[in-house]
């Protein structure tokens, strides 16, 4: 969940705002002159199945103009602030992502990427720690897993406390341990904007939408992209 300043509201109210949209990779930062078109998206829960038990990674699709060297895995870390005339909010985070494959254009001197979010952090054999006991609260599994993510748990993730998590045996890996917690609570998982682990569950869906609105209703857009909460 994440915190915005006073600043921001107010100019999220005011329909003079625009947005403005930025990326930093690998710690170079690239403007709106730079940017030739953005967009990410995560398919919670799928129109056509509306299944759980899952763990969705996030994908990011950008194409710069001319931006250089861009090396293999970088980090990617879009963000936006709301500005108007002289005043700019603060810059908002819209998740970390990394370079799965590039495509550079000569013509046009362009250079498309598409990558994946911090959830393809939990492809990886859980091996616990000798010092954990098993069965495991699915609270407890879920924390430590975030640790080994390098992530923290999103205070807004509710857990049942009767359940419990057995020994992660036969190469399960982190990825399937959070399927399996996530369907045992009719939920999916995903790694929040704000960079922390969460469960949401079905039932914490709003009954109409799951796009992120403004106070009165408007779509708010990111790279012409509406964004799911």
């Amino acid at each position: 969940m994440q915190q915005t300043s006073p600043l921001y509201q107010a100019l999220l109210q005011d329909p003079a705002t625009r947005k403005e949209i930025r990326v930093t990779i690998d710690g170079q930062s690239y403007g709106e002159s730079s940017i030739v078109s953005l967009s990410t998206s995560a398919n919670l829960f799928p129109e056509d199945t509306m299944s759980v038990g899952g763990a969705i990674a996030k994908e990011i699709d950008l194409v710069l103009y001319r931006p250089g060297t861009i090396s293999r895995m970088a980090r990617i870390a879009p963000a936006y602030r709301l500005v108007k005339g002289t005043q700019a909010s603060e810059w908002i985070p819209k998740g970390v992502f990394y370079v799965d494959t590039r495509s550079y254009d000569t013509v046009s001197g362009t250079l498309a990427i598409h990558g994946y979010d911090d959830m393809l952090k939990a492809e990886q054999e859980w091996v616990p720690d000798q010092s954990l006991a098993f069965p495991m609260p699915m609270e407890a599994a879920f924390a430590e897993i975030a640790r080994l993510m390098g992530l923290t748990v999103d205070p807004r993730t509710r857990f049942n406390s009767g359940y419990r998590v057995d020994y992660p045996a036969n190469g399960y890996t982190l990825r399937d341990v959070l399927r399996f917690i996530a369907a045992a609570h009719g939920a999916n998982c995903i790694v929040t904007d704000a960079g922390q682990l969460r469960m949401v569950g079905f039932a914490e869906i709003p009954p109409e939408t799951n796009y992120l609105v403004t106070h009165y209703g408007a779509a708010i857009t990111f790279g012409g992209v509406r964004i799911l909460v």
